[in-house]
């Protein structure tokens, strides 16, 4: 930005400062004029231009020796064309202030710039001002001492002296440096480099050339003809269509043309009655040509790269824009936007999914009425809704609500939070972001853990209360001195069977934990010999038969589990004097499953209860028989993570039930199918 400051650093090698003083002394002789007189040695081409580019591309300090060489090189130059000491002295010192005036300007105001310390090239007209400022307030100062000096070390009072000096060093630097400066950002730049014809043709440039040609040697021609100003056409053209070092390429040597020619009393500049005039206005002229080219020219550049920078961010903001919604729609839980004035601004399929609606139904309405109960069931007030409380500017999180989506779908409950967003102050509009997800699972899952532990609380209170009565009466019958042995054995049992009750439930509770929450290790299991060892463990291989059943793929943990629950129960559950039968068999059936039957002649299952008996805590027959009620709970948790199903029946060749489940077939080779 203007005002920064950047250490000055070589982009040439020192050859250039050789090169650019043995330049200087080259112009001041081949372009000596001697009619004329003013301030400085008198050439025709001022090398103002000369030594502030020569100054950029070196990098030089005001305190170096390029400095001194330059004030010698202007000193020889002087001399050389006869003036004396004490005048060539002066003028050097004026050259070397004004070239280190415009100098640091330009690395003052004009950092970014190429040359200047930064790597931009001249592209914007902002910039084009600081950097005309820069070299003009160089070169005025230079203008203002030249006068004085000449003034003063010769007595004489040159009319238009610091006019004419100013517009030659001014048109010598906006002519020469802006051409450097440009040539050289463009053969350093990193490729791919703009198009030096710009949007235009080589035709097109053919034809501009032939057209300036055309106009200038009209004007110059006949120089009686106000022709002059029209060939800023030309100008306007290369500044229009061609890039901006074609066009500073164009008033360049259009300038140079000019200056030229006007010296040689050629053209309508030289029609003046006095040559100091007409080489100023010809001056003035270039200037103008060259100012109204880059300006064109810059603002050109400027519109592009505005334009540029424009399709970039809109092609940003489409893939932004695609990101979000493929992002939005990806989402599985629920999301709208809308504001106070009732308009759904924007929502996800899930968002539609959930309430049950159409993408062309998600209107406030329609949500409204299908989301208007807490998720208990109780009336929810509408300024209580979630939306309509970040709408009031409010942050809700994780409220949960019921949905009814509609007649044949179930009622959901959902958790919704709500969160305030930016005003919309073009319409004067609160706007809400409102994110729901179904937590109907997880509440069920809730209410079922409530209900779970109340159940425990109170299977667990009943032994503890029953340990504590039999220890209480032993503590009263020992203080007593009353208990004898038989009664305290007595006692004793009664703790005992509590004791064992408790264990049980709390065995009963483990398993229940490991069959939801253990993670799966699936392999080859042979379920007949799972079968065997669980009859082996309870002494009855006499009472259970196990048929050939093919192998599964599943945890062989968890299955000896489940049999070990229904073979205990089927010998657990038949009427007294009955001696129990269980037959254990399976068949691959359905494709990619093995189906397993345990059947037994118990007392069966209640009329009604074939789904109840699965539940936690239930069990179908508490009066006559002891147990948790979670044995075949964990039977079907287990096989509904094997992703298999579980069902019981009646026995159809006679008393007592069938338990049927399906696991997955394990599907490797033939020798592996069955045993």
């Amino acid at each position: 930005m203007p005002g920064d400051r950047k250490t000055p650093h070589a982009i040439v090698g020192p050859g250039v400062s050789v090169g650019g003083a043995g330049l200087i002394v080259v112009l001041a002789i081949t372009t000596r004029t001697a009619d004329a007189t003013g301030p400085g040695f008198s050439t025709a081409m001022s090398v103002g231009g000369l030594t502030v580019l020569w100054f950029l591309l070196r990098g030089v300090r005001v305190l170096s020796i390029e400095t001194l060489l330059l004030a010698a090189t202007l000193f020889v130059s002087d001399m050389t064309l006869g003036s004396e000491p004490e005048l060539a002295a002066a003028m050097a010192a004026v050259v070397v202030v004004q070239t280190l005036v415009a100098v640091l300007l330009l690395r003052r105001w004009c950092p970014d710039l190429w040359g200047c310390g930064g790597e931009r090239p001249l592209d914007r007209p902002r910039l084009l001002a600081r950097y005309g400022g820069a070299l003009a307030v160089g070169m005025a100062v230079g203008a203002v001492l030249a006068t004085v000096a000449w003034t003063t070390l010769t007595g004489e009072r040159v009319e238009l002296g610091g006019a004419l000096w100013f517009g030659r060093t001014l048109c010598s630097s906006l002519v020469v440096v802006t051409f450097g400066l440009l040539l050289g950002e463009r053969i350093t730049s990193e490729p791919p480099r703009p198009r030096l014809l710009s949007s235009a043709s080589w035709l097109e440039l053919l034809a501009a050339v032939a057209f300036t040609l055309g106009m200038y040697v009209l004007a110059f021609w006949f120089d009686e003809l106000p022709l002059a100003f029209p060939l800023l056409a030309a100008t306007v053209w290369f500044g229009l269509r061609f890039s901006t070092l074609l066009s500073a390429t164009h008033s360049m040597v259009t300038g140079v043309v000019t200056l030229a020619l006007t010296l040689r009393d050629i053209g309508p500049f030289a029609a003046t009655d006095r040559e100091d005039l007409g080489y100023l206005l010809a001056g003035f002229y270039v200037a103008t040509i060259v100012v109204t080219g880059l300006g064109i020219s810059t603002g050109r550049d400027e519109r592009e790269a505005l334009a540029a920078e424009l399709r970039r961010t809109r092609e940003e903001a489409e893939y932004q824009a695609s990101v979000r919604e493929a992002v939005i729609g990806s989402m599985n839980e629920g999301l709208f936007v809308l504001d106070d004035g009732g308009s759904v601004l924007l929502h996800n399929p899930a968002a539609a999914e959930i309430f049950g609606l159409n993408e062309g139904e998600m209107t406030r309405e329609a949500l409204v009425l299908r989301s208007n109960r807490w998720a208990d069931g109780t009336p929810m007030p509408d300024a209580e809704r979630p939306s309509s409380r970040a709408l009031a500017g409010e942050t809700v999180r994780d409220v949960e609500i019921l949905v009814s989506p509609g007649e044949d779908l179930s009622d959901r409950v959902v958790s919704v939070s709500a969160i305030p967003l930016p005003r919309d102050a073009a319409r004067g509009r609160a706007r809400a972001l409102v994110l729901f997800r179904d937590a109907t699972t997880e509440h069920a899952r809730r209410e079922e853990l409530a209900a779970f532990a109340g159940v425990v609380a109170h299977d667990l209170r009943n032994p503890l209360a029953a340990i504590d009565g039999w220890t209480e009466m032993i503590a009263d019958e020992l203080d007593t001195g009353g208990l004898d042995a038989q009664l305290a054995r007595e006692f004793v049992s009664r703790v005992r069977s509590s004791s064992r009750r408790m264990r049980e439930l709390i065995r009963d509770l483990l398993a229940h934990a490991t069959a939801s929450a253990r993670d799966l290790d699936v392999a080859r299991v042979d379920v007949t010999e799972i079968a065997r060892e669980v009859a082996a463990a309870r002494h009855a291989e006499k009472q259970v038969t196990c048929r050939a059943i093919p192998a599964v793929l599943a945890d062989g943990v968890l299955i000896r589990q489940v049999l070990d629950n229904l073979i205990g129960n089927a010998l657990k559950y038949v009427s007294p004097g009955v001696d129990p039968r269980v037959i254990v068999r399976g068949c691959p059936h359905p494709p990619g499953c093995v189906t397993i039957q345990v059947v037994d002649n118990g007392i069966g299952i209640p009329r009604g209860e074939e789904e109840q008996i699965f539940d936690e805590f239930h069990r179908a027959h508490y009066r006559d028989y002891e147990g948790s009620g979670l044995g075949l709970s964990i039977v079907r948790r287990i096989i509904t993570r094997h992703d298999g199903t579980i069902t019981a029946r009646a026995n159809p060749d006679g008393p007592g039930s069938v338990f049927e489940f399906t696991l997955p077939a394990y599907d490797v080779g033939p020798d592996d199918a069955t045993e």
